[in-house]
């Protein structure tokens, strides 16, 4: 009576199955993971960690400019940092938003205050508030002026060009946003501790940028393939 094969024969043949499957489907294997549950990077590829230290920033309060639904004094809207990869990448995946592409006006502040978008989205901004909102940018990556506009109706903007655009409310001074319009797969929104990390990059020399409403800083970083570049960035 022949013995049944080893735990570890059996794994090799299901592995061995599983590589001719994808061989003869054309399909592509998942991301191989190792003991515990991490994720080992995929060939040609590396990782980037950093630490980014931003300024302390208070608060700034500010009038409306005309009248509000409370005719007080507000802070200035804060919006978080974004670190990113400058340029395109051929042969990565193609860049996914942070979120649905849409900036509400409501309660008199943008929802998110931050959005990221691919080249070439169209970016819906509806207004939920009982007032007029203006909503415009003067930045370079993309300038458009909205005119005021009542509850219930929207606008909508196409960022055909990559870079970070800020977006105001003519009507209401605090109101601010952040939309980064990238042209890669590979950012992150900055956690409040300031540390990153981007997995999957490719291996080679690259580009990484810090962004918040008023500053930028970036830094050039050579990705090893499987392993990891660190760079420190204070804007």
């Amino acid at each position: 009576m022949t013995p049944p094969p080893s735990r570890g024969l059996r794994l090799l043949g299901i592995a061995l199955a599983a590589c001719a499957f994808a061989v003869l489907t054309g399909t592509a294997a998942p991301p191989m993971r190792a003991a515990h549950g991490t994720t080992v990077a995929r060939a040609g590829t590396g990782r980037i960690e950093g630490t980014v230290t931003l300024p302390d920033r208070r608060a700034t309060r500010t009038s409306d400019r005309y009248q509000s639904s409370t005719g007080e004094a507000r802070d200035v809207q804060d919006v978080p940092a974004v670190v990113y990869l400058l340029g395109a990448m051929p042969g990565t995946a193609a860049a996914r938003p942070s979120g649905p592409l849409a900036l509400t006006q409501k309660g008199e502040a943008f929802q998110p205050p931050l959005l990221v978008v691919p080249v070439g989205a169209r970016v819906n901004f509806p207004n939920g508030d009982p007032l007029f909102h203006n909503v415009f940018s003067y930045s370079r990556a993309r300038r458009f002026d909205l005119g005021r506009y009542p509850k219930g109706e929207a606008k909508t903007v196409v960022f055909d060009r990559p870079g970070y655009v800020k977006v105001l409310c003519e009507v209401h001074k605090w109101m601010r946003a952040g939309v980064l319009v990238v042209e890669n797969p590979h950012y992150t929104l900055l956690p409040d501790h300031g540390r990153f990390h981007l997995d999957d990059v490719p291996a080679g020399r690259h580009r990484v940028v810090v962004e918040t409403f008023d500053r930028r800083a970036q830094a050039e970083v050579l990705v090893p393939e499987g392993g990891t570049a660190t760079v420190t960035l204070s804007p």
